[in-house]
């Protein structure tokens, strides 16, 4: 190899390494995290992830009870009678969800942004 190889080998690393290091900083966990709530196709409410907090919401179709405790969400009581929603494990990330679908409830985690 000569020279001008190494050094075109190393402005094409330090490049790369710049753009992850931009895709990161612009694209990292800088903005907060919500709790959405949507029921029958409507969102019924919107939460902040990081404040602790307890929320049942009642329809026609049942009552679901929602626990927003340490940077998670999770639904801890239904009364529908599979209890799929209440087995999903806790949520956190951005684009998870857990649904209770007796119910026609969905709670999910979105960006604030």
């Amino acid at each position: 190899m000569k020279k001008n190889d190494l050094r075109l080998i190393l402005a094409i690393l330090i490049a790369a390494l710049a753009l992850f290091a931009a895709f990161f900083v612009l694209q990292g966990p800088h903005g907060k995290k919500s709790v959405r709530v949507s029921q029958e196709g409507r969102i019924v409410a919107t939460y902040a992830l990081d404040e602790d907090r307890t929320e049942t919401f009642t329809s026609d179709l049942g009552t679901n009870t929602l626990v927003i405790s340490g940077g998670t969400a999770s639904i801890v009581s239904a009364d529908c009678d599979n209890q799929v929603c209440v087995n999903t494990a806790p949520i956190s990330e951005i684009g998870e969800t857990i649904a209770c679908l007796p119910h026609k409830l969905i709670v999910e985690i979105i960006s604030e942004n």
